[in-house]
């Protein structure tokens, strides 16, 4: 499996993960390699993706850059106006390479449909299926308000509906146990010292499993497990309508 990856290199955390898949790769564990890295930022933007476009060089890497920041500058235009502008450049500059899927790692834009529409975007969303848009913060906020005992991360394809695409796979987060009940139900009953706590014990474990589930993805894609047909995505050779759960082999 030949992957395109996409990210802005907005903090250490884009780095990590690209790290980690590019190890997980080398140890097997994804069957594939990363054809090409594409940054919407320069050279010298910033310490961390100049970080990221080293790692990406002395592992063979090839690397596309546009600053989106600057693209946009010139031009004049709002990043909801020059969205699929900017994307049609970026298409120019990755469409010469080989790859099967994309995905964003850190991607700090809204892709349009110049992007999603001709190839199979993927996106890490920090929700469970049919379930919460938006920021991380949004989505924890949401769970504890109304009263869901689970939650979780998914990744999912990118189409028009935002943090909407078909889901690809997820991981589910228990609100029960472990110690966790009573600080949930005095958080529902506003205690806001309750909800803070919970609130960061939530962020944190999500986090946690974020890494890993990008990881038994990718590694489920590249061995013909999961297959992506159009904006389909089937498991072991049936439709897979609400994604693959895999939380025992990501928390295991």
């Amino acid at each position: 499996m030949k992957i395109c990856w996409f990210t802005t290199g907005r903090d250490k955390e884009a780095f990590t993960i690209l790290k980690d898949v590019s190890d997980a790769i080398e140890r097997k564990v994804i069957q594939g390699e990363i054809t090409l890295l594409f940054m919407n930022r320069e050279r010298y933007e910033s310490p961390i993706s100049d970080e990221i476009i080293t790692f990406a060089e002395k592992k063979g890497i090839p690397v596309e850059l546009i600053s989106s920041k600057k693209f946009l500058e010139e031009q004049g235009l709002t990043i909801r106006e020059g969205r699929a502008l900017f994307d049609g450049k970026v298409k120019v500059k990755i469409e010469k390479y080989n790859f099967d899927i994309v995905f964003l790692a850190g991607y700090m834009l809204i892709l349009s449909h110049v992007l999603f529409e001709p190839y199979p975007v993927l996106n890490l969303h920090p929700s469970l299926p049919n379930a919460y848009k938006g920021k991380w913060e949004d989505v924890i906020r949401n769970t504890i308000e109304d009263g869901e005992k689970t939650f979780g991360a998914m990744i999912h394809m990118v189409d028009a509906s935002l943090d909407e695409g078909a889901p690809v796979s997820y991981a589910k987060l228990s609100l029960q146990g472990d110690g966790i009940d009573e600080l949930y139900n005095n958080a529902r009953n506003g205690d806001m010292a309750a909800k803070d706590t919970l609130f960061s014990i939530m962020r944190e474990r999500e986090f946690a499993i974020e890494i890993p589930l990008i990881i038994h993805t990718l590694s489920l894609i590249s061995k013909g497990v999961i297959q992506i047909q159009g904006k389909r995505v089937y498991y072991k050779g049936k439709l897979a309508a609400d994604g693959v759960d895999i939380t025992e082999e990501v928390k295991g």
